[in-house]
């Protein structure tokens, strides 16, 4: 009978565990191998789609998922036609069986986030820079987002009130009075000011420096509206805010977004009845 000494079986003991450890390293490479890798998973469990609607805010959300370079399904949506009897250029139903909210645009996430039901472009515009920024170029954490905050608030409280403003005078929604203080006028001194901070902005040419931020995304509807209905001559008036609107359309993402929408933007498909003094 063959007896083995203490250190032999110790030996084969360490060898025998050694091999096994060798073969489940081996296992666990070979599956690390062929398994996709985590910021590829991340991006296939949660693609956006968006819904858009032409001639629209949605199409700023389509010029800054180019922007980000994110993967995303478009749905698009169109307008009810002039001539509907209840509801001229409102949304069709097809956006409205999407949610509660009904209006373009809304986006829904991916899987990894809950299939989520965004509505409104702030809210759209604050998720994706949150979630697909990692390189932080917008600057939404480590720029100044002071800055963007004041902006992006200006934006949507005083400057968009004014755009809305002009435009119910253009569906004779309402009409100016002897007093016609909050057509022009009003519009002049909120331009007066974007003009300025367009001025004092960082270098680069864009409201938040070189490269374009949530503010600047969020600024282009409204800029938009008063130059496609030119109810104010930018170029003539405010040629910074002017140069400003062209920078962000000769952007290859804007033009991107522009034929992954409808392949046209205009904003002055809507009636025009106002006479901005």
């Amino acid at each position: 009978m063959l007896i083995l000494g203490n250190n032999l079986w110790i030996s084969l003991y360490l060898a025998e565990f050694s091999h096994r450890q060798y073969l489940v390293n081996s296992i666990f490479l070979t599956l690390q191998l062929n398994l996709p890798t985590p910021q590829s998973n991340k991006m296939a469990d949660n693609k956006p789609t968006l819904h858009h609607m032409d001639n629209s805010q949605s199409q700023r959300i389509l010029w800054l998922l180019e922007e980000l370079g994110v993967e995303y399904n478009v749905v698009h949506h169109f307008r009810k036609s002039a001539d509907d009897p209840v509801a001229p250029f409102r949304s069709p139903e097809s956006i409205k069986t999407l949610g509660p909210y009904g209006k373009a645009p809304i986006l829904t996430t991916g899987a990894a986030d809950g299939n989520r039901y965004i509505p409104e472009s702030d809210a759209i515009c604050t998720y994706l820079l949150r979630k697909f920024d990692t390189e932080d170029k917008f600057g939404l954490h480590s720029g100044d987002w002071i800055r963007d905050e004041i902006l992006n608030s200006f934006n949507l409280t005083t400057f968009v009130r004014s755009v809305y403003f002009i435009l119910f005078i253009d569906f004779d929604l309402i009409r100016n009075g002897v007093m016609d203080y909050f057509d022009g006028p009003e519009m002049r001194e909120i331009l007066t000011i974007l003009d300025g901070e367009l001025k004092n902005a960082p270098e680069g040419g864009y409201f938040m420096g070189k490269n374009p931020g949530r503010a600047d995304i969020m600024m282009e509807f409204p800029m938009s509206f008063v130059k496609h209905r030119n109810w104010i001559d930018l170029e003539k008036e405010f040629p910074k805010l002017d140069e400003w609107l062209k920078r962000v359309y000769d952007r290859p993402a804007w033009k991107r977004g522009l034929e992954k929408g409808n392949g046209s933007y205009d904003l002055n498909v809507f009636p025009k009845r106002a006479v901005v003094s």
